[in-house]
């Protein structure tokens, strides 16, 4: 039987105070304290604690060092942008959408504060573009998302699990919509990532670096709301995980690798120094599978069992003496969470 899901009232006291699940009805009043979903109590908070400011980050070297990149370093390096601001601004309207669907307002807070700091990103791309380049050039980029013909014919893709569910709002496609988003969180931007990081790692463009740190320190605390968001689907509605489901994630799955290693390839040509075709596919294809696992499905590469570019996720560490949401004791929450495989 298909469920169908409906908007939360903006005024509804016949509910009860505590939300039965994930979706349905509630009072919808916020109340952290005695939450039914701690680790949304735990992950807000988190994600509160990161606020930063783009503006805060000189990029007066940067500028200068643009003009010394490789023509297909400079231009990997806006291609790069150019899908970066069409994802984030997908993120600043989507997850204050889809909280219209949730009971408990603990996850709701998660989903708006992501919504939020989605601004902060789009703002930093703004603060970039127009630190480094003419105005011209910021303009272009920003018209890539629908004038180059690579990038709008993956962007209309990527949007169709978002559109299916405002079309035809059902559980099974709201839980659909989680996995884009984990897909988008935590495979699209992660490669764009590798392009500045990889710019970094030769002390190139390092303010640059600096904001894109900031940005993937986020990114993981959304990953880690939608595959939380996913899990608890399957444990309160285990019926929805059908093996027709898990078929259609692995087709999702396998599609968004597909494209951002093509996407890859169109951008760099194979001759972007330190990202060779050979490894940045690998490395696609490595973070795809630890996506799958983590919400539970069997991964798609199985001959890629490390990470081939294990720098990464050191010159994407922030070095703040903050742990981050993966990192944190959780013996305190009865949820238990573990995101060490996420």
């Amino acid at each position: 039987m298909t469920t169908v899901l409906s908007r939360s009232p903006l005024f509804h006291p016949a509910g009860p105070r505590r939300p039965e699940g994930l979706v349905g009805p509630t009072t919808y009043l916020l109340e952290l304290t005695g939450c039914r979903y701690p680790w949304a109590d735990h992950l807000y908070r988190t994600m509160r604690d990161f606020y930063w400011k783009p503006d805060d980050v000189n990029l007066v070297a940067d500028h200068a060092q643009f003009t010394q990149l490789a023509p297909v370093e400079q231009e990997t390096f806006l291609h790069t942008l150019g899908f970066l601001i069409y994802l984030d601004s997908i993120q600043i309207q989507n997850p204050a959408w889809l909280a219209q669907y949730i009971a408990a307002p603990e996850v709701g807070a998660c989903l708006v504060t992501q919504a939020f700091f989605e601004t902060i990103h789009a703002q930093s791309y703004d603060h970039l573009l127009s630190s480094i380049v003419d105005s011209g050039t910021r303009e272009s980029v920003y018209r890539l998302w629908r004038d180059h013909p690579i990038l709008a014919s993956r962007n209309h893709e990527l949007v169709a699990p978002y559109e299916a569910f405002h079309q035809d709002p059902t559980l099974e496609r709201f839980a659909t919509l989680c996995f884009a988003d984990v897909l988008l969180e935590g495979v699209y931007f992660w490669s764009g990532f590798a392009v500045f990081l990889t710019l970094a790692t030769r002390q190139q463009m390092t303010g640059t670096a600096q904001l894109i740190r900031q940005i993937r320190r986020d990114e993981q605390q959304h990953l880690a709301l939608y595959i939380q968001l996913i899990r608890t689907l399957r444990d309160e509605h285990p019926d929805l995980f059908s093996p027709t489901l898990s078929a259609a994630w692995h087709d999702l799955a396998r599609a968004a690798a597909e494209h951002e290693i093509a996407w890859m390839q169109a951008i760099t040509g194979g001759q972007f120094p330190g990202l060779p075709v050979d490894r940045i596919t690998a490395y696609v294809k490595w973070v795809t599978n630890l996506r799958l696992k983590a919400v539970g499905l069997e991964p798609l590469f199985l001959w890629i069992d490390q990470n081939p570019m294990p720098w990464l996720d050191r010159m994407g560490e922030m070095n703040t003496g903050k742990a981050d949401f993966f990192e944190q004791a959780v013996v305190n929450y009865q949820d238990d969470l573990d995101f060490s495989d996420i």
